[in-house]
């Protein structure tokens, strides 16, 4: 992998030099916009709405529409001033309990790798945060942009997962109704829960949709004819104990008996 940023995390006099590189990578299937009539693919220009014509990569800039309908154009000069900690420098800011990042605000993941030369400072600051159950907040200017991020163990490596700023998180938008649930259906609803409990192993889940997309698209190239799919089991007017109940007994009737 190509490293992606370079320079070091510095907490205290401690520097830590270290390379980023992306820790996540989609594995779905890239369409293209064809002509259905000959399989062309289908091109986009860049067309001035104004004028036009084609505008080339050079005569491009960056334009900001006010709410006033007045458009500002933004030359690359003018980001030189803005402020922003050192394009080289991890600033750890403070340490945290886990528990105090809300997973919403979690945006883009990088592993940490150290230099040679940090291995020592790296190990410690790794083993510092797995024992106190901590996170690293810190600062780090990623395309010139100053990021918050929070750095954490994972395994024998340090992820820095960049954050979403307070005001990207969206207000949900909707007030729930109060309700208040019975106690049968209470007890009901913790049975499931713990017919279902389970410790989590990623590598059991396999991404279903992308396998069966994989399967239309090697289908259709061999010519084969798709079927329709079938509509999904109404379930529609069941009350909820009955829902409830029902969704147990399925559950205990999937679970393997008990070993003799």
């Amino acid at each position: 992998m190509r490293a992606l940023w370079r320079g070091a995390i510095s907490f205290g006099l401690v520097s830590i030099p270290v390379r980023v590189f992306g820790a996540t990578e989609e594995h779905g299937f890239r369409f293209h916009q064809v002509h259905r009539v000959d399989g062309g693919q289908v091109r986009h220009r860049r067309v001035c709405s104004v004028c036009g014509e084609e505008v080339s990569a050079e005569a491009m800039a960056k334009g900001y529409r006010l709410e006033d309908g007045r458009l500002v154009v933004v030359e690359p000069e003018d980001f030189e001033g803005l402020p922003s900690s050192s394009d080289h420098v991890i600033d750890v800011v403070e340490f945290v309990s886990a528990e105090q990042i809300d997973p919403i605000y979690l945006h883009r993941a990088y592993f940490l790798r150290p230099d040679e030369v940090g291995v020592p400072s790296y190990v410690l600051l790794r083993e510092a945060l797995e024992r106190s159950w901590r996170m690293a907040v810190v600062k780090i200017t990623l395309r010139r942009r100053e990021t918050l991020a929070v750095v954490r163990p994972r395994g024998d490596v340090l992820v820095l997962h960049t954050l979403l700023w307070p005001d990207e998180v969206r207000d949900p938008g909707f007030v729930v109704p109060p309700s208040r649930s019975g106690a049968r259906e209470v007890r009901m609803a913790l049975s499931l829960v713990n017919s279902m409990t389970a410790e989590f192993d990623h590598s059991a889940f396999t991404d279903d949709y992308r396998e069966a997309l994989e399967a239309v698209i090697l289908a259709k190239s061999a010519g084969a004819v798709i079927p329709a799919a079938r509509a999904p089991e109404e379930t529609g007017g069941m009350d909820l104990m009955t829902a409830l109940r029902r969704s147990l007994e399925k559950v205990q009737g999937e679970k393997p008996p008990p070993v003799r």
